[in-house]
């Protein structure tokens, strides 16, 4: 009796296994099929799995106090989404301003906003502190009373968008953000600040890179002062 019973299990489980054994395969089988007909098929890629919504956030930067003064800024800029939906965060330095900063707003010593920088929204691309700011002499952070920027205020690639691959030009403006100046219509690689935070050295763009060509911003009258010779990089 016992080993008719036996039998009648080993016969079940013969049967049973292999069952269990086609129907896990043909699971996975299914599976690998939906993936690649997904991935192959002409209306379906990776986009389909974008999450629908705008293309980027409206954030502001952490509260960023002004040298000698007692305003404060904020930057405001576009975060993008990656194509998940997904919104990482940015860890702002002090002086420094975020990826697609628009707009800077200046805050009073109680924290009311006192400006925007610009009237109308545009591109960012770097704030400039001058590195005195870093040293101890009071005498010396006393005389800072500008701050810089690069600046896109055109759409100059026509791309339907002001943003950081439009051609930015150097700005400065009072600590409070008032009397915002453009210094020169020229292109620029860099500039620094120099004499004192009494002037701005723009080296300029030039046709041929082999060259270098300088000027000489004066803050106060607002002049600027070209080399007349161009000197050529060893």
């Amino acid at each position: 009796m016992k080993k008719n019973i036996l039998r009648i299990l080993l016969i079940i489980n013969g049967i049973l296994i292999p069952i269990f054994i086609i129907y896990v395969l043909g699971n996975v089988l299914i599976e690998k099929y939906n993936d690649y007909t997904f991935y192959n098929s002409g209306n379906s890629n990776l986009e389909s799995l974008e999450i629908k919504g705008p293309k980027y956030k409206i954030k502001q930067s952490s509260l960023i106090g002004i040298p000698n003064s007692e305003n404060y800024i904020v930057a405001e800029y576009k975060k993008e989404n990656d194509k998940y939906g997904i919104l990482e965060e940015e860890i702002n330095l002090p002086y420094e301003v975020p990826k697609n900063t628009f707009n800077i707003i200046f805050l009073d010593k109680e924290f009311n906003q006192i400006r925007k920088l610009l009237k109308n929204d545009a591109s960012i691309k770097s704030m400039f502190i001058s590195n005195t700011y870093l040293s101890h002499n009071k005498e010396m952070m006393n005389k800072l009373s500008r701050l810089s920027f690069y600046i896109a205020t055109e759409d100059t690639n026509n791309d339907g968008e002001i943003n950081n691959r439009d051609q930015h030009y150097v700005y400065v403006s009072d600590l409070n953000g008032e009397n915002l100046t453009k210094v020169s219509d020229r292109k620029v690689k860099q500039y620094e600040w120099v004499n004192e935070n009494k002037e701005i050295l723009l080296n300029f763009v030039t046709e041929n890179n082999s060259e270098l060509e300088y000027g000489l911003y004066n803050i106060e009258n607002k002049t600027i002062k070209e080399t007349k010779n161009k000197t050529k990089e060893l």
